[in-house]
This record gives C-alpha cells, sequence and structure tokens, in this order.
C-alpha cells in the first residue's frame, strides 16, 4: 500500500513540480521588466514579496480547504455552487482586498521607516496593493475552484497538485497585476 501510494503522488505532483519550475523562471522573467518601476517606486520593492506571500498563503489554504471539502462530499465535483463553495469563494475574495490595502498601507510604512523619501504616497502604494491582490486574488480564486473540482473529477487528489499549481500561477500572475496596477495609478 505505502510503495503505491509513493508511485500515485510521485506521479500526480512531478509533471506539475516541472511546470512550476518553468513558471518560476516565467514569473522571474516578468519581475525583470518590473525593474523601472522598482526604481521609479522604490516602495515596491518592499510591497512584491509581501504581496506574493500574502496572495500564497491565501490561495493556498482555499485550495486545501476544498480538498478537504472535495474527499468529505461537501462539495460536489462538479462546478455547482453550494454553501460551502460560496463561503470560501467570498472569504478568500474579501481576505485578498483587505489584506492588500494593509499590505500597501504597511510596505508604505516600512519604506518610510528607512529614512528615504517614498517616491510613491501612501494612498498610491496602497492602491497599486489593492489593484494587484484583488485582481491577482480573483484570478486565483476561480482557477483554485476550477483546478480543485477538475483534478479530483479526473481521479487526482487535488492535495498533490492544487498548491503547487497555484503558488506558481499566483507568482506570475501576481507580478503581472503588479505591474499592471503599477501602470495604471502612476
Amino acid at each position: 500500500m505505502g510503495e503505491r501510494l509513493f508511485i500515485r503522488i510521485l506521479r500526480e505532483s512531478l509533471p506539475v513540480l516541472t511546470l512550476c519550475s518553468i513558471g518560476g523562471i516565467a514569473a522571474g522573467l516578468l519581475l525583470e521588466s518590473l525593474k523601472t518601476e522598482l526604481n521609479q517606486i522604490p516602495g515596491l520593492i518592499i510591497l512584491l514579496p509581501a504581496i506574493l506571500g500574502m496572495r500564497g498563503n491565501i490561495s493556498a489554504a482555499l485550495g486545501s480547504r476544498l480538498a478537504s471539502a472535495l474527499h468529505l462530499g461537501l462539495i460536489e465535483a462538479r462546478l455547482s455552487w453550494n454553501q460551502t463553495l460560496s463561503d470560501n469563494f467570498y472569504s478568500s475574495i474579501l481576505l485578498n482586498f483587505l489584506l492588500s490595502a494593509l499590505t500597501g498601507i504597511l510596505a508604505w510604512i516600512a519604506y518610510s521607516l528607512t529614512g528615504a523619501s517614498p517616491a510613491a504616497s501612501i494612498p498610491q502604494l496602497t492602491l497599486i496593493a489593492v489593484i494587484a491582490g484583488t485582481l491577482a486574488g480573483i484570478i486565483l480564486t476561480l482557477l483554485t475552484v476550477s483546478l480543485a473540482i477538475y483534478t479530483y473529477a479526473s481521479g487526482y487528489d487535488p492535495d498533490n497538485v492544487l498548491s503547487p499549481s497555484i503558488a506558481t500561477v499566483g507568482d506570475v500572475a501576481t507580478v503581472f497585476c503588479l505591474l499592471l496596477a503599477v501602470k495604471l495609478v502612476v
């Protein structure tokens, strides 16, 4: 039994983790395109890891809750709206919005404590964080719900697929959304 479980986990995880490595490189290349913005708005260098971590934590928690709900039969293996799915969906969106705003404020305060003059005002950095975090959160919440249901319906264990997939797609989506937010706000 143990060896078969090991093989199953390896079979389900290895292709996903390989794609995640490629996605990580793509996120790095996208981050490279943020060089100009990072120089223009130095507070972004503090905001970026915070917003990536926040988004990753919310999406990973959502993925774990959905996988558990699927295993327990609280959510069906098809896209049908119910109270459990609704609560998880809206909680994830609300958390992304609220924590993005808080992250923007804290990033501005942290940068101000360095003694340097922030290039962006607190409303600008907070708005950048809210737009990037909320937009990436919506994308990732929709993807997490879809991927959880699809993997479970296909006979895969969502716990083996969701976390690495969402983490990688989330990094790319969040860096892209941050770039978009900077273009909109500044």
